[in-house]
Formats: structure tokens, sequence, C-alpha cells
């Protein structure tokens, strides 16, 4: 009775939401009633083995009953399994027929052609296979994966880089995909930026959010980024409430969003640099991703023997328990609506023990004190400031320091070298 209402979400007997692709229920009646007037259900669960339910609505004849009495004693029937209807031998799906329809000039290939564009990003993963029949002309036609058209061999292959960040349970798992450079512009169809997967599903096509607004991109949506394009998995971050997006909320999609920056962003200044019509400029836009790529895997490389070595850099900073970790160069970049009342953050890669330190550049900090002062003096009190505050709550979360002894520790190793005397007396 609640299929055909629209807006009817049928908590009661869905799992929660939480749990469901789906937003408010309205898409699968939308669609059908858009296709055709007669619509065939047939849905086997694998709760109720050996039967199947089946449900008939002439939509039509809603429309001519004046009284609603055909609307109001909709009926489905149960029956037993049948191996000759369109669910064939399957032990549970749905088949939905749609008969009567709209539009009268469908034809099997364009239907083909714009399944396989929408649904690409699926098709061939976890066993998602769509088909187009045309009984008239007993033809079939098979959905392929859309070979997107990219500069292969510019593309950076993520899975090569060891991308790790931990989920909100703790558990570490890697980043995976690839993200390059369309041959042609997308920025008059907006069909680029990323696909962001979860467990082998799309959570979000053609990402295209700017970092300030919580997205990974590094730059506002612009035609001269309409070269961006790539496939990324990203199974240690939870989608948001409707599972139509990522929630940006969290620890783990902040560190990813630090993670893939650089790869990102290089892809992005390659766009707008990319110029069809200047072989020069093409070439030179390709040849810094290529320059990229190489750099990365250098510094993969050389972590791998870092660790194997088991040795030190001679910057680290070493703990009592023998823990160490190094501080790269702070970076400074626009944070999220969530967190843009924080002055600054940390992230710490795991993998390299680099603790970085992020300043906001939309805090009240430094609005008011770095990018009204061109002064590097200032500059450097505010860097400073917030490596000493990152590294003392880094010590206190990650290592379990009591905040005193946090604060001993950074007197000991960094106050002496990060500040100059007149700073250190005010401070």
């Amino acid at each position: 009775q609640d299929a055909i209402q629209l807006s009817v979400a049928n908590d009661e007997k869905r799992p929660n939401l939480r749990v469901r692709k789906g937003m408010f229920g309205m898409g699968m009646k939308v669609a059908c009633l858009s296709l055709g007037w007669d619509i065939y259900f047939r849905t086997r669960s694998d709760q109720e083995p050996g039967l199947e339910n089946v449900l008939h609505l002439n939509t039509r004849a809603f429309d001519h009953n004046e009284d609603k009495k055909e609307r109001d004693n909709i009926e489905g029937v149960q029956i037993k399994h049948d191996t000759t209807g369109p669910l064939g031998d399957w032990g549970s799906g749905t088949s939905i027929i749609v008969r009567d329809l709209t539009n009268k000039y469908l034809k099997a290939i364009p239907i083909r052609d714009s399944l396989q564009e929408v649904f690409s990003p699926e098709i061939g993963v976890e066993e998602v296979n769509i088909e187009v029949i045309d009984l008239e002309a007993g033809e079939k036609y098979t959905c392929k994966k859309t070979d997107v058209a990219v500069f292969k061999k510019y593309t950076i292959k993520l899975d090569e880089l060891k991308l790790f960040v931990k989920d909100d349970n703790g558990k570490k798992m890697q980043i995976t995909g690839w993200i390059g450079l369309l041959k042609t512009a997308a920025s008059g169809t907006g069909k680029w930026g990323l696909h962001l997967f979860k467990d082998n599903q799309v959570i979000e096509r053609f990402h295209q959010l700017p970092s300030r607004l919580g997205g990974l991109m590094t730059r506002n949506p612009h035609p001269m980024y309409g070269r961006t394009f790539g496939e990324v998995h990203l199974n240690m971050c939870k989608p948001n409430f409707h599972k139509v997006g990522f929630d940006y909320s969290t620890q783990s999609w902040e560190t990813v969003q630090a993670i893939l920056r650089p790869h990102i962003d290089k892809i992005m200044v390659a766009s707008s640099e990319y110029r069809a019509g200047d072989e020069k400029k093409a070439h030179k836009a390709l040849k810094k991703i290529q320059k990229h790529k190489k750099a990365s895997k250098k510094a993969v490389q050389k972590l791998k023997q870092q660790q194997k070595d088991k040795s030190k850099p001679e910057d680290a900073f070493v703990l009592p328990n023998g823990n160490w970790f190094i501080i790269v160069e702070p970076v400074a970049e626009s944070f999220g609506p969530n967190s843009r009342l924080k002055p600054w953050r940390y992230h710490f890669r795991e993998e390299s023990k680099e603790l970085v330190i992020v300043i906001n550049k939309s805090s009240a900090i430094y609005l008011n004190h770095v990018l009204n002062s061109f002064n590097d003096e200032v500059m450097e009190i505010v860097v400073n400031w917030a490596i000493s505050d990152c590294l003392m709550l880094f010590l206190h979360d990650r290592f379990n320091y009591d905040l005193d002894d946090a604060v001993i520790f950074r007197n000991e190793k960094l106050l002496t070298s990060l500040f100059s005397s007149d700073v250190e007396s005010t401070e």
C-alpha cells in the first residue's frame, strides 16, 4: 500500500536510515511513474525461502477512478518461487517491469549509453552488472565500464604511495585509487572531479567541493580545473547521515584531506596550466605531474629504507620510552566551517612519523596579526606559537603525557630553538 505513495519512508519496515543508501524513499516511485503507467513488481527475500511477492499497479486505473476505490485497495500476492520468472533462480532480489511507456520512442542503445555513463564507477565492482534487453528486436546490450580518457602515463596512483589513515575505531586502512588529468576538459558538462568510494560503493560522484567548505579539492570549482578526475577509495571514512556524501566533521576525513592535499593540488594546478592548443604548455603541465609522481615514490622508498634500517632522522624528537617523531615545516590553509574558530591544528603521519602543524588562515589570529601586518617577525611568532601549542597537545593526546610533563618536554626540546630571547621572555 505504501509503495506507491510519494514521501512515505516506511521506517518501521526498513532498516534504520543510517544503514540505508536511500535518502527519502521517493526515487524508485518517481522513476517508475515517469517511465510508464503499468508497473509490475516481483521481489524475493532470503528471509522467505521458496516464496515470491508480486504486486501489479495499473496507475491509469487510479487516475480514472474518482472515488479512489482502486487506489485504497491495492493488494499484492505471494506465490511459490518461480524460476521461469524475471528473477530466475536468484535467492533474493527485485524485478521492476514498466509497461505502457510514457515515451514511445525509447531505443535500447541510447538507454544503454546513458546507464553506462551514470553507473560506470559501479559496473564490474561487487558483481554489479547491467543489461538492456530489446525484446522486440531480440537484442541484448551489456553496459560496460566507460574508459575515461585520461593521460594514463601521468596519473598519480595512490596505491603506490602507501597512504594509511585510521578509521574512527583506530583501524589503519589504506587510501587507494588514482587521480589524473582528462584529455578533454569537462568544464562545460561539469563531469569532472573525484568519484569517492567506500567499500566499493560510490558515495559521491564528481566531488568538486573545496577544502574551505569541508571537501577534498584544494581550489574552488572553476572551469580551469575541468580536467581534474579520479577514483579514490576511502574505506576509513564514514558516510554522512543520508549516505549521499561523507561526514566531513570526522578526524579520519580531516586526515585524508591533509594527506591527499599535495597530490590533488598538483593535478588541479596542471589542469589550469594545460593548454590544448599550446603544445609547449601542455607538455610542461604533464611534466609537472610526472616530477611530482617521481618525488612522491622516492619519498615512499626512502621511508621504507628508514623503517628497514630502524634509523632515526637527525632532527627527530626522541621520547624517554624510545618513541620518536619529526616536525615538518608548518602549512597554512583555511579550515572548514566546523573548525573555523581553531587557530591551528596538527596531523600525525603514522608511517613517516611526521607531525604536521596546520595554521588556520580563516582564524582571527591569522587575519588580524599576520594577514594585515606584512611582517615576517609576526609570522614567525605565530608559527612558533602554533608549533609549541600543537606539540604539547600532541604529547598529551598520543602519548598520554600529563599537561605538566608535556610542557616540560616542550620547554626543554623546543622553546630554546624556536624562540628568540625577547620572545621567550614575553612568553
